[in-house]
């Protein structure tokens, strides 16, 4: 008797496998198939990316070697091509290198566009933020003062990747150009707050040093200064006082 209720519950079980199946089946065949695709498609993709990933670094590998021969020209061509077709990074990091293969060669321009070029390819907002820095670098060097300030004011703000050198070069702006009080505000933020690496604060204290300096020797030269008394260039006759006869 137990023997036969068990197998009538077995039978029972079966026949509602049975409609489950025939009810859901279809859609859980779907769901495997749609779960085995993705999985292949994913790991497919994977796949092309990494060996993307190896022939661009070959390239990359290849076009440093030029420039280890000598053959800049065609190592900034071959960089070049691969920011066209590169993942970001590397497209990124190609445009920097040839920007610096330009500057090398004097073209400071061309390297300032290239680095442009290559804060807006980065995906990381800190790569870009650096391609920037050192277009502002280049900029400083040409005495382009006033390009830098627009250029860094952004990357100067508090808590950027890049802030203390930022404002480091804003300073040293400032004072080329002759505005000491904007120079003095900004090396003396990177001398006194925490944080600051110590080469960017030594630095900071230099300029301050050297425009305390420059400070005194004017002053200097002003007490030094002969007073002007009457202009050498003007030639009116200057009458003789009268004087009365004393008899």
């Amino acid at each position: 008797m137990v023997d036969f209720i068990s197998e009538v519950q077995e039978e029972l079980r079966k026949d509602d496998y049975n409609k489950f199946l025939k009810k859901y089946g279809p859609y859980l065949l779907g769901l495997i198939i749609a779960v085995i695709s993705a999985t292949a498609y994913l790991e497919w993709d994977k796949s092309r990316d990494e060996k993307a990933a190896r022939a661009t670094s070959s390239a990359y590998l290849a076009a440093g070697q030029k420039v280890e021969d000598g053959n800049v020209d065609q190592a900034i061509r071959e960089y070049l091509a691969i920011s066209e077709q590169a993942p970001t990074g590397y497209s990124g990091l190609s445009l920097m290198r040839a920007a610096e293969l330009e500057l090398d060669r004097g073209n400071t321009q061309a390297s300032i566009s290239l680095l442009d070029q290559a804060a807006n390819v980065f995906d990381n907002a800190r790569h870009g933020q650096l391609a920037q820095i050192k277009a502002a670098y280049i900029l400083a060097g040409e005495g382009r003062y006033d390009d830098v300030r627009v250029r860094v004011a952004s990357l100067a703000e508090k808590d950027q990747p890049y802030e203390y050198l930022a404002r480091e070069l804003l300073g040293f702006a400032a004072k080329a150009s002759g505005d000491t009080k904007a120079a003095k505000e900004q090396f003396s933020y990177l001398e006194s707050i925490p944080g600051v690496p110590d080469t960017i604060r030594e630095r900071a204290a230099q300029y301050l040093s050297l425009m305390s300096v420059e400070a005194l020797d004017a002053e200097a030269e002003m007490v030094d200064a002969p007073t002007e008394i009457a202009n050498p260039e003007d030639t009116t006759e200057i009458p003789e006082p009268e004087t009365e006869n004393v008899e």
